[in-house]
């Protein structure tokens, strides 16, 4: 996934209070909340008048279809914004919700206050401006994603941009469920078991109790080749 700190030029240059690329957000007024694993920080319909910037924990993103079906569409970690959508201005209420996968810790930033920022500094205009074509351009990825590539391409993306993202916020590991996963790609639970089987036996990954550490060069191998695994019992 593109996140906005992957459009910073490079993060080590960034000042500590430059969250997801944007310098001195933490300077605007905010409040810090505290969510346990699995509170919904906001919610489908919830009205869309704040940012949210991680500062502790993970947060999953998920659209649910009105058969309760549910598609994460992104994991955020620390440092990552939440409830970026408000910046589009095309809707008073939120799309998406956003559910803690840890004990999350957020700083909660009035739209109103950064946009009367943002009107003062064109660097923070700029930043949004990149920010939501960014998101915009990984909607695209995803999109193309699900229509084009199977199920073992897709499981194996995600694997390596979600250790991309842990690593970025000093996580060795991805935790998530079987469950999780299948949200992510757009699959079910017994299809992506089956494939972290597979994945398992073939040296790709190595998971024990919902750690999953993934061989990066191998996946990286794995997708540039288009590597064919085992056929599997299953449809992909």
């Amino acid at each position: 996934m593109i996140t906005a700190s992957n459009l910073a030029l490079d993060l080590n240059k960034v000042e500590q209070s430059s969250p997801a690329g944007f310098p001195g957000l933490l300077n605007l007024p905010h409040i810090e909340k505290t969510f346990w694993r699995g509170m919904t920080i906001y919610s489908l319909e919830d009205p869309a008048n704040h940012l949210f910037v991680i500062l502790k924990g993970r947060v999953k993103v998920v659209r649910s279809s009105p058969d309760g079906q549910q598609k994460i569409v992104s994991i955020r970690y620390r440092d990552d914004l939440l409830g970026e959508l408000a910046l589009t201005g095309n809707s008073a209420r939120r799309m998406d919700e956003a559910i803690a996968l840890d004990t999350t810790r957020v700083a909660m930033i009035r739209v109103s206050d950064f946009w009367n920022a943002a009107r003062r500094d064109s660097a923070l205009m700029q930043n949004a401006m990149q920010y939501l074509a960014s998101q915009l351009a990984g909607a695209y990825q995803q999109i193309e994603s699900l229509v084009f590539e199977n199920n073992h391409r897709r499981l194996a993306q995600a694997l390596l941009d979600l250790s991309g993202e842990a690593a970025r916020a000093g996580e060795s590991n991805i935790r998530l469920t079987h469950e999780e996963l299948a949200q992510l790609i757009g699959s079910t639970r017994e299809v992506v078991t089956g494939m972290m089987i597979e994945f398992r036996q073939s040296g790709l990954i190595d998971y024990k109790r919902g750690d999953i550490r993934p061989n990066l060069a191998r996946l990286k191998r794995f997708l540039d080749e288009n590597t064919p695994l085992p056929q599997p019992p299953y449809p992909v």
